[in-house]
Parts: structure tokens; C-alpha cells; sequence
């Protein structure tokens, strides 16, 4: 079995992928429909949560945009003591690098949409993915910027997160709305002769998200994203310090030196367990 080294792929628009393969198996590769969603706190009724820091949350609007998609062989490590430093100082994700090393990417999903994460209603992705028959144990979910925009792009407009709501806790309530976008000023500042700064494609990866199936041709690949674990240590009393806009709406602070909340929205955003959930669809 020949392994070759983590390649970037470029399709219908500028962006790449890193994602490394080994020698096939035979099997017949065949296309299938792919679609995410999100969740409905219920019918008729706002989107309301507590967090785990005791704050009552309303979210107004929670925007995603996401892809591409990789299917990969290899078993998913569940590590739940992961912080969010494990996400800004170490290359822990990077395709190659990580402890969950290359595995073998048996589909792909080379495209990228845009979702409401407060409905349960499933999005299509603009085009079909491939895929071979075997069993699938983990998915690889990134954040690549719009067409046109180079991968490696350090400063983007591509939004993969935009947010807005109010929560209260006691007498406290505070609104807040912000845009978390995957760029460089979520690399940590690296210290003088030590090795292994996070790179920009880790910072735009989820690697390992557990997915156990064996994919059956006519079938669907179902992602749902829970956006309630984005915000489960939340402490919205840091923010007093934060920008207001005119209506007195606090404005999240992104990147490695921003606010708590928008810090606990990038861990959710790269959190492998509990954030999505991902499926195949018989049909």
C-alpha cells in the first residue's frame, strides 16, 4: 500500500483542502447527496437555552457556513479533557501532523454551504460527493474561505460563524452579536526556539468527528450541528468591557486576545463530540 503526502485540492473555486490517501482498495466509487442542518429548540417557540454557567440564552440568529467534507477510515480519538489551548498552541489537527496521523480519506464533499443552525431544516451542498464502499469511522469538517480567496489567505472576509442574541442571568442581561472568522489572529504567538505553531488549515479543520457507518450507494450523508455547545461556557459578564453598537449590543472581540464567549464559540466550533453529529442516510 503506497501512502502519498497530504496534497491541497482545488475545486470550482479557490480554495484548498489538505487530505492524504492511501493506495485504493478496488472498491467501486459512486456519488451521493450530502446535507446539513440544525437544531430546533421548539416548534413555534424562540431559541432558547441555559448554559452551564447559569445563563438563560436567546439566539436570534446563528449563521454557519461550513465545507469541505472528508470521510475518513481511521477511528475517532475521544479525548473530552481537550482545552482551548490544545486548539491555539499545538498542531494537533493539522492532516499529518496530529496524533490521529493521516488516516486514509475514502469521500469527499468538495464544496461549501451556508445554513441557519437554528432550524432543523437540511441544506443541500452545491455539489454531489464521492465515496467508496467502506466503512467509515471518522469526518473531517472545515472552514475554507469563499471562492476566489486564497487558502492560505491570513486575512479574510469569509464569516464561519455570525451570531446574535441576548442572555440574562439575575438582574444582568446583556445583548451581543459577533462574526467569527478562521483567520490569523487565532495563531498563537510562538516563543523563540520552540517548534510546532498551529497552522492556518489546523485552525480551519475538525478532525476526527466520530462517524460510524458503511456507506450504501443512493444513500445521503446527514451532518447536524448542535449550536447550543458553542455556547456552554459562556460567562457573559466578560463582556461588560466590550464595544457597543447604537442599540447598546455588545460586539464580540475574535482571535486568540478577544472576549471569553468568542473564545468558547471557536472551542465549540472545533469541538469533535457533541457539536455534530454525523450520519448516512439509507435509502
Amino acid at each position: 500500500m503506497t501512502k502519498r503526502r497530504p496534497s491541497f485540492l482545488l475545486l470550482a473555486f479557490a480554495f484548498a483542502v489538505t487530505a492524504s490517501c492511501a493506495g485504493g482498495t478496488g472498491s467501486e466509487r459512486f456519488h451521493f447527496e450530502a446535507r446539513v442542518r440544525g437544531t430546533t429548540s421548539k416548534a413555534g417557540e424562540a431559541y432558547r437555552f441555559e448554559n452551564e454557567s447559569g445563563w438563560l440564552i436567546r439566539l436570534d440568529r446563528a449563521q454557519v457556513t461550513l465545507g469541505p467534507v472528508y470521510l475518513n477510515v481511521i477511528p475517532p480519538l475521544r479525548d473530552s479533557s481537550a482545552s482551548i489551548w490544545d486548539f491555539l498552541v499545538k498542531p494537533a489537527w493539522a492532516h499529518g501532523e496530529s496524533h490521529l496521523g493521516s488516516g486514509r480519506v475514502v469521500g469527499e464533499v468538495l464544496a461549501q454551504v451556508s445554513f441557519d443552525a437554528l432550524s432543523s431544516e437540511s441544506v443541500a451542498f452545491p455539489a454531489l460527493g464521492t465515496l467508496t464502499q467502506e466503512e467509515v469511522r471518522t469526518a473531517d469538517v472545515c472552514f475554507y474561505p469563499e471562492p476566489r480567496t486564497s487558502v492560505d489567505a491570513k486575512k479574510l472576509d469569509t464569516v464561519a460563524l455570525d451570531i446574535a442574541g441576548r442572555a440574562s442571568r439575575g438582574s444582568e442581561v446583556i445583548a451581543f452579536r459577533g462574526l467569527l472568522k478562521l483567520d490569523d489572529s487565532w495563531i498563537a504567538n510562538q516563543t523563540a526556539s520552540t517548534r510546532g505553531n498551529t497552522s492556518l488549515a489546523a485552525i480551519r479543520q475538525v478532525r476526527g468527528i466520530p462517524a460510524s457507518f458503511l456507506p450504501s450507494q443512493g444513500g445521503a450523508l446527514d451532518i447536524t450541528f448542535d449550536v447550543k455547545r458553542l455556547l456552554r461556557g459562556a460567562d457573559f459578564s466578560n463582556l461588560q468591557a466590550n464595544k457597543s453598537d447604537g442599540e447598546g449590543v455588545k460586539i464580540l472581540v475574535p482571535g486568540k486576545a478577544g472576549d471569553q464567549v468568542m473564545t468558547n464559540l471557536y472551542q465549540g466550533l472545533h469541538e469533535t463530540d457533541g457539536t455534530y453529529a454525523v450520519r448516512w442516510v439509507s435509502p
